[in-house]
């Protein structure tokens, strides 16, 4: 009985670990500015704090370029800015207009992480 029930325990566990590694494999790599033109570190520590209007419009300039549109299938973008641990997380994500109604689904994100003065800390595309 007992090696029955080691065998089913190991199956068990067998097929959670795949399951996890098929996630992970399907999941793939994320990909993260930290440097370069993506994101700059242009600004010198004593310029003025930015405003979460300011936050807004630095992330924007620093998406890729036609990313808000207008294309086809984009009509613009929303911008949510958060400040946390003394940065600003600026969330851009797409949206299509469809009647006056704006639909977000089956479109881009983005994650722009600034300092205070609007250095990035990190330019994070489609997560």
């Amino acid at each position: 009985m007992t090696s029955r029930s080691s065998q089913a325990r190991r199956l068990r566990l067998a097929a959670v670990s795949a399951l996890f590694l098929a996630q992970a494999a399907l999941s793939g790599p994320v990909l993260v500015y930290r440097e370069g033109a993506a994101c700059p570190h242009d600004r010198p520590a004593t310029a003025p704090r930015l405003t979460p209007e300011q936050a807004k419009a630095r992330a924007k300039a620093l998406l890729p370029r036609d990313f808000c549109g207008p294309t086809y299938f984009v009509s613009g973008c929303d911008f949510e800015p958060e400040m946390a641990f003394d940065s600003w997380r600026v969330f851009a994500r797409q949206y299509k207009e469809v009647d006056g109604v704006k639909r977000y689904g089956g479109l881009d994100h983005s994650y722009v992480v600034l300092d205070l003065v609007g250095n990035c800390i990190a330019n994070i595309p489609g997560t």
